[in-house]
């Protein structure tokens, strides 16, 4: 279960992994956490079309990247197969493109939104063999 938190640190505690209706990976995180992932995803974004975008690269110590690799971690946990996050084990690199949102936006016992527009959705994960980190597609 997702607990309350502050953003300045995240843990596999604080992350909860759970399957949508189509028994999807979904990672729900306490609200604020969430909020401010979303914000870091939407920040200085290169849009490339056909729905195709990424944000700006966060550095290694940052507190996004950390957090990406505490959600590959409880991703990982949880689904040792999941696309994307195979590589991570071995190189460091990866990505998640499941749905990440805060825990006001997701019902547990429906499996889906609480509503149609969800504030804290995070977009992709991406962690590159340099340390660094984006979200986007």
């Amino acid at each position: 279960m997702t607990f309350p938190t502050t953003a300045d640190v995240l843990t596999a505690a604080h992350v909860t992994i759970t399957l949508d209706q189509w028994e999807r990976p979904v990672i729900v995180l306490p609200d604020d956490v969430a909020a401010r992932l979303a914000a870091s995803s939407r920040t200085d974004v290169k849009d490339y079309g056909y729905c195709h975008f990424e944000s700006r690269r966060f550095g290694a110590d940052t507190y996004e990247t950390r957090a990406i690799r505490t959600l590959f971690e409880a991703v990982l946990a949880a689904h040792p197969d999941e696309q994307g996050l195979g590589q991570y084990e071995q190189f460091g690199t990866g990505y998640f493109y499941g749905w990440i949102v805060g825990a006001s936006g997701w019902d547990m016992d429906a499996r889906t939104w609480t509503d149609g527009d969800v504030a804290n959705l995070v977009y992709g994960i991406h962690l590159h063999h340099d340390g660094r980190s984006h979200f986007g597609s």
